[in-house]
């Protein structure tokens, strides 16, 4: 016989599962904004070090980016359970943000030059 609160933790970790998956398609989706804004016109790099320095970010984000889109096809076809992925994808969330303030910082010195 199950009790109630075993039968509501397919539920929650289905529901947890989608939690999951929607911040990292969100996260997804900033990562190609922040791409975007690397790419424009008023990014371009006037110096060698800028240009060292956009390189390295956009190396950064397509590394983020392809690892999210695994992580992402990883947990919908349910390759492993969604514990597995959770430090992943703290450490996810950790590095977008950090990603994020190198690429405001160098939008700020790529204008003063």
């Amino acid at each position: 016989m199950t009790t109630p609160q075993q039968s509501s933790r397919p539920a929650t970790k289905e529901v947890e599962k989608n939690t999951m998956v929607l911040k990292l398609e969100r996260h997804q989706e900033n990562l190609l904004q922040l791409r975007l804004k690397l790419n424009s016109y008023t990014c371009e790099p006037k110096t060698y070090t800028l240009f060292e320095r956009i390189e390295f970010l956009k190396t950064r984000l397509e590394n983020l980016r392809t690892e999210n889109a695994y992580m992402i096809a990883s947990i919908k076809e349910r390759r492993r359970n969604i514990e597995d992925y959770v430090e992943r994808i703290k450490k996810q969330f950790v590095e977008f943000h950090m990603l994020q303030q190198g690429v405001e910082d160098y939008i700020r010195g790529a204008r003063n030059c």
